[in-house]
């Protein structure tokens, strides 16, 4: 099942995209939807923050399920950024999304080409 949401360049937005998996909550435990519900805010929020959007444009959320599990990827226009994976520091307040989703998903890329597509992948029987 393919399940799509436009979403607002608004705070809101990372709401809005928790709420949208609990849609395909029977795809998960319910330990890896908190995940799941945890790396979608982040990624929203680096959207939001990070992509220079527009007040127009909108970041595109895609939640696809199976029966091994499901894949998330948050779109969006923007210019793209280049990955840095600095070491996790604890006094950090903020910056911490993508080494959350490196740390809790069990596959995870991302994809330049017309947009930025950031991706994650849980399955199931995963612990």
């Amino acid at each position: 099942m393919r399940h799509e949401v436009a979403l607002a360049r608004d705070p809101d937005s990372a709401a809005e995209a928790r709420r949208a998996l609990g849609a395909v909550s029977d795809h998960l435990s319910q330990r890896r939807l908190e995940d799941a519900q945890l790396l979608v805010s982040e990624l929203v929020t680096n959207a939001i923050r990070h992509a220079g959007l527009e007040e127009a444009q909108t970041i595109r959320l895609i939640v696809e399920t199976h029966d091994r599990g499901m894949r998330v990827e948050v779109c969006d226009r923007g210019p793209g950024f280049q990955l840095s994976q600095p070491a996790p520091d604890p006094s950090r307040p903020s910056g911490w999304g993508l080494y959350l989703v490196r740390e809790l998903s069990d596959r995870w890329g991302i994809d330049h080409n017309e947009e930025t597509r950031v991706w994650f992948e849980l399955d199931r029987d995963a612990a």
